[in-house]
């Protein structure tokens, strides 16, 4: 698709990001929250104004849970390389794009993504959609591939013929990525828009994303500082009466960004990392005994850092003093000491063995803990593989922004079972 006649619309004078890269914006806002676009002469999205009438509506929210966390997380891990700032909070000012993630496709047809083709960054602040929800079918990992696919299209890069190239236009799943390889571009049957900034890193009719994105952006300044984290609750030295059930409360920062929080008990990792904050674990189920827990926090780096260890005691009714909640919902068994289960409810963490998963369930975690749909978390969680689909690029003028579709298929196959 073409956009309209642009003449007159200057958004900034040409400035790049920074020192070492061409872009106008190096900052990508990935708004999950729902957003109304009005059509306008150009993209501007600090005031949700879109060059292409298509794009004018109103955007649901993508929903809440884990996958919002995961898929940004997986987003921020494919554009590690370069110096680019990613975050689902709206900016209070500068040049950005907008991402915008919603359920609401108002192309349909299996479409997964809509972008304006911009060569050499010309408009900036643009903005690109990804049809995504949190109860969607995709992965996280596959939802993160269309949404950097889509803002890589506002930065004038097209489609190749790799599947495991993020630009590739048919979305088989996996975990692709900008490739630092020369491509053969693929127009899907029309003719390639943004060849002069191509042929700068490859021969005709070929694209090198890696490359590409270095020379948009620049590579990504080390990031040395690692995140702080400390127990909040339980406090050193509480007492609870046995059975206890605990809320244990982390609170964790960085300089940059927390990626993710993960608990130990005597030294164990729990398996069951938050990804948001509040960072906590709730009504965790402890017999007698005397525990000590620790958090751990990971940032994008990735710098980690342990919290220090809080030690606390629960004892028997009547024994003691208490200085926290606890539960009489059951007593341990006088054979083994353990606690008996309360009918498989998700959110309690046994101290002895857990409960067997029902048949059927994605979970696959023993940890007791809550949990968490592991399709739902970025690359180094597990992935999951076959979502398909494919793509096309329509003409535009030259210096114009066209409109780059990533379209799905087969999308019944990949529902879960209930």
């Amino acid at each position: 698709m073409i956009p309209p006649a642009q003449e007159g619309f200057d958004l900034t004078a040409r400035a790049r990001a920074s020192a070492a890269g061409h872009a106008q914006a190096n900052v990508f806002f990935l708004n999950y929250d729902g957003v109304t676009l009005n059509q306008g002469g150009q993209d501007n999205s600090a005031t949700n104004t879109t060059v292409f009438n298509e794009f004018a509506a109103t955007y649901q929210p993508y929903g809440a849970g884990n996958k919002r966390a995961a898929s940004l997380q997986a987003v921020k891990s494919d554009w590690a390389k370069y110096d680019v700032s990613i975050t689902d909070v709206r900016p209070n000012g500068g040049l950005y794009t907008m991402c915008v993630n919603s359920p609401t496709n108002v192309f349909g047809g299996g479409v997964l993504g809509v972008a304006p083709l911009d060569c050499n960054d010309n408009m900036a602040a643009n903005i690109v959609l990804a049809f995504h929800s949190a109860n969607d079918q995709f992965s996280a990992a596959t939802q993160a591939t269309t949404m950097s696919q889509e803002i890589a299209h506002a930065y004038g890069l097209e489609h190749v013929n790799e599947p495991n190239d993020i630009m590739n236009p048919y979305n088989a799943g996996g975990d692709p990525s900008f490739l630092d390889n020369c491509l053969t571009l693929d127009g899907g049957g029309n003719p390639i828009q943004c060849g002069a900034q191509h042929s700068q890193f490859c021969g005709n009719n070929q694209q090198n994303s890696h490359q590409e994105l270095l020379w948009l952006f620049g590579s990504a300044t080390p990031d040395p500082t690692p995140p702080s984290v400390a127990i909040t609750n339980p406090k050193n030295g509480d007492q609870f009466v046995a059975p206890a059930a605990i809320t244990i409360v982390a609170e964790a920062s960085d300089n940059v960004g927390v990626a993710e929080v993960n608990l130990y008990i005597d030294g164990m990792n729990q398996g069951a990392p938050d990804v948001t904050p509040p960072y906590q674990w709730a009504d965790a189920t402890f017999p007698e005994g005397t525990y000590c827990v620790a958090a751990e926090a990971i940032d994008d780096e990735p710098n980690s850092a342990m919290s220090p260890e809080v030690c606390f005691t629960v004892v028997k009714q009547n024994e003691g003093t208490t200085t926290g909640p606890s539960t009489t919902s059951g007593e341990p068994d006088p054979t083994t000491g353990e606690l008996p289960t309360t009918g498989g409810e998700t959110g309690n963490l046994e101290t002895g063995e857990p409960e067997p998963e029902p048949e059927g369930s994605d979970s696959g975690d023993d940890s007791g803990l809550p949990s968490f749909d592991t399709a739902a978390l970025p690359p180094g969680f597990g992935q999951e593989g076959g979502d398909e689909g494919c793509g096309c690029a329509q003409p535009a003028r030259p210096g114009a922004a066209g409109l780059v579709v990533l379209v799905a298929l087969g999308l019944v196959r990949r529902r879960r079972r209930g």
